[in-house]
């Protein structure tokens, strides 16, 4: 399916225009209220692994759009989009070099991008909102700031856990999905070398 997908690029490019991103945001905004995570990056990674950077990028982007939509555009979500760049980015990094088969280079791209989705959005939530960004995550944060006299060092370690778990959500499958795609591509090429060895004998 992932193969069939990618092969077809107006299929594949109205899902990381549309249907990707409108899910995330949909997903994310559903999950708000009810679990400290943000669920917002999944389908970015499905589209950075296996679709391609730039449908990566597309989806990380937009997806921050309808979530400002859905939400009444309140001016909170449109700054993480980088957060969601930087997902995209890392994931199809792993895939692109080829080493993201196996539990250590899941657990490494897992890491890389839990790393810096948390920077980058304490950086956003304290120099841009000053550290609370109406989102359910704002308690944690605001627990860590009980025992730190830092905003940013709240913030990043606030979502710290959080993003460790949310994006374990978002990679895993997505390095998953490369995986099948990658070897229905070999099986596609054998199928396809094997029919022109019969040919030419």
């Amino acid at each position: 399916m992932t193969l069939v997908v990618s092969r077809k690029p107006i299929l594949a490019w109205g899902l990381a225009i549309v249907v990707f991103p409108l899910a995330n945001a949909s997903l994310s905004l559903a999950a708000r209220d009810a679990l400290p995570l943000f669920l917002d990056s999944i389908l970015t990674a499905v589209a950075a692994a296996v679709l391609g950077p730039w449908h990566g990028l597309a989806t990380a982007i937009l997806t921050n759009g309808w979530s400002e939509a859905l939400d009444g555009f309140p001016g909170v979500h449109l700054p993480f989009a980088v957060c969601g760049i930087a997902t995209a980015l890392i994931v199809r990094a792993f895939v692109a070099s080829g080493k993201y088969r196996g539990a250590l280079p899941v657990s490494l791209c897992v890491g890389a991008v839990t790393l810096a989705n948390a920077l980058l959005g304490a950086l956003i939530a304290a120099f841009v909102y000053g550290g609370g960004t109406r989102m359910n995550l704002d308690n944690i944060v605001a627990g860590f700031a009980l025992f730190t006299d830092s905003v940013l060092t709240a913030a990043f370690l606030g979502r710290l856990p959080i993003n460790l778990v949310d994006k374990t959500l978002a990679v895993a499958p997505a390095l998953y999905l490369a995986v099948i795609k990658a070897e229905a591509e070999t099986r596609g090429r054998a199928s396809t070398e094997g029919a022109k060895a019969r040919t030419l004998a």
